[in-house]
């Protein structure tokens, strides 16, 4: 079983102009039509840096993090283009510039237990705004993602050892009869890795469950 390390990005699929910035209160720069962690990888050594890095640890602790805290921030390696993360008075804003992003790492592994995080993504062509669970290379992932001329769609999606189990991933909005726009306002999307599922959630509602079956490959 390997451990796993919350990742945070905003991903960029084309060139934005120079006087244009987009904000996500809840992201890094990517090449065009790259994703997940190979978009991380293919623009940052500080990926190797951060999330392989030996300055972590393995904890059994909850912990919630109250980003009106002015230290927050500092609970996490900023790994790419720090200059884009910023804390308001009760959140953490993650820009996206011509240059780049940013991507947040959360430094302690676990092997099982749920992360949950209130978000508002990023909207516009061309972005994606990514909360992904991952091991050491080759990685399994577990993410939510979410594409900036949809944001009205949440997906679902993981892999085994870099390897898309799954073709096609899984597209759900928020609870109830009438979809929200998830540009306008925050909510709450988790996930949960058992030993013998994985489970997603928006605003305490399951939106999907990935039994471990013999014989699949199953992320850990």
């Amino acid at each position: 079983m390997g451990l796993i390390k919350l990742v945070a990005l905003l991903l960029v699929a084309d060139r934005i102009g120079a006087a244009e910035g987009r904000a996500i209160n809840y992201s890094a720069a990517s090449s065009p039509g790259a994703g997940g962690l190979s978009g991380l990888r293919s623009n940052s050594t500080a990926y190797t840096k951060a999330l392989n890095t030996a300055q972590t640890g393995y904890t059994c602790k909850s912990e919630v993090i109250d980003f009106s805290d002015p230290a927050a921030l500092s609970k996490f390696n900023v790994a790419w283009c720090p200059q884009n993360a910023y804390q308001t008075s009760n959140s953490v804003v993650w820009r996206l510039t011509a240059d780049c992003g940013t991507t947040m790492i959360y430094p302690w592994d676990f092997q099982y237990g749920k992360i949950e995080a209130r978000v508002r993504v990023a909207p516009g062509s061309g972005v994606v705004s990514t909360i992904l669970l991952a091991g050491p290379d080759p990685a399994d992932e577990l993410d939510w993602e979410w594409v900036g001329k949809d944001t009205w769609t949440a997906q679902s999606m993981y892999f085994v050892k870099g390897q898309r189990v799954d073709p096609n991933a899984a597209f759900v909005h928020t609870p109830g009869d009438t979809p929200q726009d998830m540009a306008a306002g925050f909510h709450n999307y988790a996930i949960e890795l058992n030993k013998d599922s994985v489970k997603w959630y928006i605003d305490d509602w399951l939106t999907r469950t990935l039994p471990k079956i013999d014989g699949v490959p199953f992320p850990s």
